[in-house]
C-alpha cells in the first residue's frame, strides 16, 4: 500500500522535526517547509494526504493560507497552535480547518487525530443520494446543490453522509463523534461537532426555506429534507 503523505508547515525547526520522526516512524512519507510561500505550489503539483498547519508562520499566518487551500483543495488541515481559546479554535474551523492539536502536545494524541483524517479522506464509495437541491456523490465524495459543487472539507462532507444515511432518524451527539471521529472521538470536545455543524449549515443552505439540518434538543442532529437513495 502506497504510503500516506503528509506536508508539515511549521517555522520552528525543532517542532518540525520532531513530528518528522514521529510521522516518519508511524510509516507516513512527510515533507517539511518552514514558510507559507511554495505550500499552494506544492499543493497544485503533487498528492497529499494531509497537512499539518501550524498558526503561526510570521509572514502569513495559517488562517490566511488555509483560506487559500481551501480555494483549491479540499485536503484535510490540521492546525498546530499554541493557542486553545474558544474563539481560536473558532476561527480555525470558520477558515476551512479539519481539527487541531495545542502544543505541547502528546504524541498519541497526534497520531490518532492524523490517523482519523487520512481515514475520512479515503472513505469512499459508490452511491448517489439526493435530497433537495442537493446531490451527494459518494464516489466522488462531492456535494453539488443545482449542479454546482459545493466546498465542503472532508468533515463536513463526512458530516453531510453520516446525516443522509442516517434520514429521517435523529442522530445522537455520540453517534456523530464515532462516525465522523471513529473511536478517536474522545480526543474532540463538544464544541468541534457545534462549530462544524453550524458552518455547514451555512453551506448548504435551506431547501423551500427549510434548513436540512435541524438540532434536536438534547439528543443532536437529524437531516430535515426527504432523502432519496
Amino acid at each position: 500500500m502506497e504510503e500516506s503523505r503528509i506536508l508539515i508547515v511549521e517555522d520552528d525547526e525543532s517542532v518540525a522535526l520532531g513530528l518528522t520522526d514521529i510521522l516518519k516512524g508511524s510509516g507516513y512519507d512527510t515533507e517539511w517547509l518552514d514558510n507559507s510561500r511554495k505550500v499552494l505550489e506544492i499543493l497544485k503539483t503533487r498528492r497529499l494526504d494531509l497537512i499539518l498547519l501550524d498558526v503561526n508562520l510570521g509572514e502569513e499566518n495559517g488562517y490566511e493560507l488555509c483560506k487559500k487551500i481551501r480555494e483549491i483543495s479540499d485536503i484535510p488541515v490540521l492546525f498546530l497552535t499554541a493557542y486553545q481559546s474558544e474563539m481560536d479554535v473558532v476561527r480555525g474551523f470558520t477558515v476551512g480547518g479539519d481539527d487541531y492539536i495545542t502544543k505541547p502536545f502528546r504524541l498519541q494524541e497526534l497520531l490518532v487525530r492524523v490517523q482519523a483524517l487520512l481515514r475520512r479522506g479515503k472513505r469512499l464509495g459508490g452511491l448517489r443520494i439526493s435530497s433537495g437541491e442537493l446531490v451527494y456523490d459518494m464516489g466522488k465524495h462531492q456535494v453539488y446543490k443545482n449542479q454546482e459543487l459545493l466546498n465542503l472539507t472532508p468533515i463536513e462532507l463526512q458530516l453531510t453522509q453520516s446525516l443522509l444515511i442516517g434520514w429521517p432518524y435523529t442522530l445522537s451527539r455520540d453517534k456523530m463523534f464515532s462516525d465522523v471521529w471513529d473511536k478517536d472521538a474522545s480526543y474532540v470536545d463538544e464544541n468541534t461537532l457545534s462549530v462544524n455543524i453550524s458552518r455547514l449549515r451555512d453551506k448548504l443552505g435551506t431547501f423551500q426555506g427549510d434548513p436540512y439540518i435541524e438540532t434536536v434538543r438534547g439528543i443532536g442532529y437529524r437531516w430535515a429534507i426527504h432523502v432519496h437513495k
